[in-house]
C-alpha cells in the first residue's frame, strides 16, 4: 500500500533531525576536545581530589592546575585541607637586601602543587616534575617583597624533567613582577635539592610572556616586569631549598658545567664556596607562641 504524504514527510523530518543532532554532537565533542580544561578534566583523578595530568598535554596541565590552586583557601579564613604558617627569607643581590614573604595561602598552594606532582606515578619515585612562576610586589621602602600569585605555565613533564611551553600567561597586576621560580624533583634533599644543569640553561635562555611583559630572561630587563630574586627547588622527600638568584654567578656556573669535566652544582649550598647561594627560610609563629 503506498505511504501517505504525511508519513513520508514525517520520515524525512525524522532523518533530518537525526543528521542535525549528529552534527551538533560532533561540534560539542570537538569543542570539548579543543578546550584545555575540559580535556584535562576528562582524564579524571589519580586519587580523590588529585587530578590526573597528561605528560604530553601542556595546555590541559596548566588549566587543571590553575583550577586546583584557585581552590586553595587561606588558613585561618577559608582554609581547605591546608594549615600552614607564612614563610619568609632574605637575599642580598648586587648590594640590595630583599625580604621575601610568602603568605599562608601561597605556601599551601605550593604544597598542593607538590602533592599533585608526587601523585602522578612517574618512574620509581612516582613523581612527575612540575614548575611554577612566583609573582610579587615590593612594599614601600623597597626591601620587603610580598608574594602575590603562584602561576603554573603550560608544561610537559617526565619523572625528572619539565619542559615549559611558550604561552601568554595573562597580564601582570599593577606593580606586580616576576620574582622567582619553583619546581619539584623526584628524589630527596641530598640527591636533588639543588638546581640542575637544565635549570641553569632555562635561567639563561628561557622566555616568559605575561601579555607582552618579561620576555627573554637573558640580559637586562625593564624594572617594571622582572625582579628575579630566588629559585626554589623542592624534592619529593624534603622541603624548600631556596637559592638567591645571582644571575652572574649562575651563568658562570652554567658555563663551567658546559666546559669542564666536573660540574660543581653541589657548591650552590656548600658554605664558603664561590657559588654558595643557599638561603634559609623561616616560618612566622603566631604571636601567642612567641616567648
Amino acid at each position: 500500500m503506498p505511504s501517505s504524504p504525511h508519513v513520508v514527510i514525517s520520515l524525512y523530518l525524522a532523518a533530518f533531525l537525526s543528521i542535525l543532532g549528529a552534527v551538533q554532537l560532533r561540534q560539542e565533542n570537538g569543542e570539548r576536545i579543543h578546550n584545555p580544561l575540559a580535556r584535562g578534566l576528562t582524564r579524571g583523578e589519580v586519587s580523590p581530589g588529585i587530578p590526573r595530568l597528561d605528560p604530553d598535554d601542556a595546555m590541559a596541565n596548566a588549566a587543571v592546575l590553575k583550577v586546583a590552586l584557585s581552590e586553595v583557601g587561606t588558613p585561618g579564613f577559608d582554609e581547605r585541607e591546608c594549615k600552614a604558617l607564612p614563610r619568609s627569607f632574605s637575599v642580598l643581590l648586587a648590594g640590595r637586601l630583599s625580604r621575601v614573604r610568602f603568605g599562608a595561602r601561597a605556601v599551601c598552594q605550593l604544597r598542593r602543587l607538590k602533592q599533585i606532582s608526587v601523585a602522578q606515578g612517574m618512574g620509581r619515585r612516582g613523581l612527575g616534575e612540575m614548575a611554577a612562576f612566583v609573582l610579587g610586589r615590593r612594599m614601600p621602602g623597597g626591601n620587603d617583597v610580598d608574594v602575590t600569585r603562584v602561576v603554573v605555565p603550560p608544561f610537559r613533564f617526565t619523572r625528572d624533567t619539565v619542559s615549559l611551553t611558550d604561552a601568554d600567561l595573562g597580564a601582570l597586576l599593577p606593580r606586580e613582577q616576576l620574582i622567582g621560580t619553583y619546581h619539584t624533583h623526584p628524589e630527596g634533599d641530598l640527591e636533588q635539592g639543588i638546581l640542575s644543569t637544565t635549570d641553569l640553561h632555562y635561567i639563561r635562555f628561557g622566555y616568559v610572556d605575561f601579555h607582552g611583559q618579561v620576555g627573554a630572561l637573558r640580559g637586562n630587563r625593564p624594572a617594571g616586569d622582572l625582579d628575579w630574586l630566588f629559585d626554589i627547588v623542592e624534592p619529593r622527600d624534603g622541603d624548600w631549598n631556596v637559592y638567591a638568584h645571582d644571575r652572574e654567578r649562575l651563568e658562570e656556573l652554567r658555563q663551567q658545567c658546559e666546559t669542564d669535566a666536573e660540574c660543581p652544582l653541589d657548591e650552590l649550598r656548600l658554605t664558603g664556596s664561590r657559588f654558595y647561594l643557599f638561603t634559609r627560610y623561616f616560618e612566622e609563629r603566631p604571636a601567642d607562641e612567641i616567648d
